[in-house]
């Protein structure tokens, strides 16, 4: 008798003790998996930088000896150069990692770069050249000076490495990369200068100079100019949202200026400053 009234009670709450494990079971699953869910799921959002940026160019050329004058190839030359030219334009730089300890940016450029400069003349004058005014001949002297506009549309892509972590960039850092310039302007700026004795000559009023300025295009310039950027840089954050970064590099030339005989190529020294705002997502 008491064997058959357990073996009906075991029956009757079978079915309860089953839905209790059960339930245990998915309580402690969904235990777990909240437990996984807390510990996998919070990142943060770094968001990116925008911004103007700009400076000077000290530009070098580097060039063969080349004639000012066509028609004279041999009497007044050119090589090399240097000047002092502007660049400006917008910048975006991306944070990679850990958002609390940021080293690490990809930076795009898009830059209005000028590479105009003056050609240093190796000899652009001559003072014995016989001129002439108004049937009068005399001994006069021709000088002569060469500069070229040169300018590009540059887009940059550039790795940023900052040596000091934090929330925002700060400090000092390097940054290189890979730029591809678009030929925006090419132009040769002749000058010539000629002074003579002139033909009604006073005791005060010995010579008389005339002056001519001509532009020329540049014959064979490349549309495509690529180069190597790399700066030394530094981050200033004002706030956790403004960064002011002064620059200082080199754009060394991988293309020449021209397919000429010239051997042309335009390098520059440059320094400017970049000021970001941090939209952060």
């Amino acid at each position: 008798m008491l064997d058959l009234m357990r073996n009906s009670l075991l029956h009757s709450f079978r079915p309860f003790l089953l839905a209790s494990v059960v339930s245990f079971g998915l309580v402690g699953l969904a235990g777990s998996a909240s437990a996984q869910t807390s510990v996998l799921t919070p990142t943060v959002s770094t968001g990116f930088l925008v911004g103007p940026i700009g400076g000077i160019n000290l530009v070098a050329y580097n060039t063969d000896a080349f004639p000012i004058l066509n028609s004279e190839p041999t009497c007044f030359l050119a090589q090399n150069g240097s000047d002092i030219a502007p660049w400006g334009g917008f910048t975006v730089e991306y944070p990679l990692g850990n958002p609390e300890l940021l080293q690490n940016f990809i930076v795009g450029e898009v830059l209005y770069d000028s590479k105009s400069s003056k050609f240093s003349a190796q000899n652009g004058s001559n003072a014995s050249i016989p001129t002439k005014e108004n049937g009068f001949t005399a001994t006069g002297s021709v000088n002569t000076a060469l500069t070229a506009d040169l300018n590009y549309l540059l887009i940059n892509l550039a790795y940023k490495y900052n040596f000091t972590p934090g929330p925002s960039p700060v400090g000092p850092g390097l940054q290189v990369g890979p730029s591809v310039g678009v030929l925006l302007k090419s132009q040769f700026n002749k000058t010539v200068t000629v002074t003579a004795i002139s033909p009604t000559a006073t005791a005060n009023d010995q010579t008389v100079s005339a002056t001519v300025s001509a532009p020329s295009p540049v014959d064979g310039a490349q549309k495509i100019r690529l180069a190597l950027r790399a700066m030394v840089i530094y981050d200033i954050p004002f706030t956790q949202e403004w960064i002011a970064t002064p620059t200082v590099g080199y754009d060394f030339p991988i293309t020449k200026v021209d397919n000429t005989i010239y051997n042309w190529r335009a390098s520059s020294v440059f320094a400017g400053i970049a000021f970001r705002y941090f939209i952060k997502g």
